[in-house]
């Protein structure tokens, strides 16, 4: 079964707690649903568009995500590994994540074009240094020189971030 969500907008400025956003529910390619999150921490909302067998594939929809393997979250803050049963609203919450740290990560390589960028990978959270040039055009001696000199500072976990340093020859 193939299940996407289309026409996704999502609104940042009205996230407090959980993602706000809207989105249609296509099943095999065929329109069938929305779903929805307020932003204010309940959970997300989905239901049919009127016609013919929509229900019926949304049911379907339903329980194949009940077959899905659990949703892992890794131990975090002290407390143990947590797991929960996939179901719908999980399995659109996961695409709207996904989307999320797609869009993330299109700005971040947008900033490396000028920015020096170091932290913990997908941990949202990173430290920049911005150029008044272009990265590619500072020869490659200073820029190593750069590179040294922040890695110096890193704690365990942190790395640079950019994807556009190895191919110009830095090491880091």
């Amino acid at each position: 079964m193939n299940i996407e969500l289309k026409n996704i907008k999502i609104a940042e400025h009205l996230s407090e707690e959980t993602t706000a956003f809207t989105a249609d529910i296509f099943v095999n390619g065929k329109k069938v649903g929305y779903a929805r999150n307020d932003g204010r921490g309940g959970c997300t909302d989905y239901n049919r568009y009127p016609g013919d067998g929509n229900m019926e594939v949304i049911k379907q929809a339903e329980e194949f995500c009940k077959t899905l393997p659990q949703k892992v979250y890794p131990p975090m803050f002290g407390n143990p590994e947590f797991r929960i049963d996939m179901n719908l609203e999980e399995f659109i919450d996961d695409i709207i994540e996904k989307k999320l740290l797609a869009k993330d990560e299109d700005k971040l390589k947008k900033k490396m074009f000028d920015h020096l960028m170091w932290g913990v990978p997908n941990s949202g959270r990173y430290t920049q240094v911005k150029f008044a040039r272009p990265l590619g055009q500072i020869p490659v001696p200073m820029l190593q020189q750069y590179v040294d000199k922040y890695k110096k500072e890193f704690t365990e976990g942190v790395v640079f971030l950019n994807t556009n340093l190895t191919e110009r020859g830095i090491k880091i």
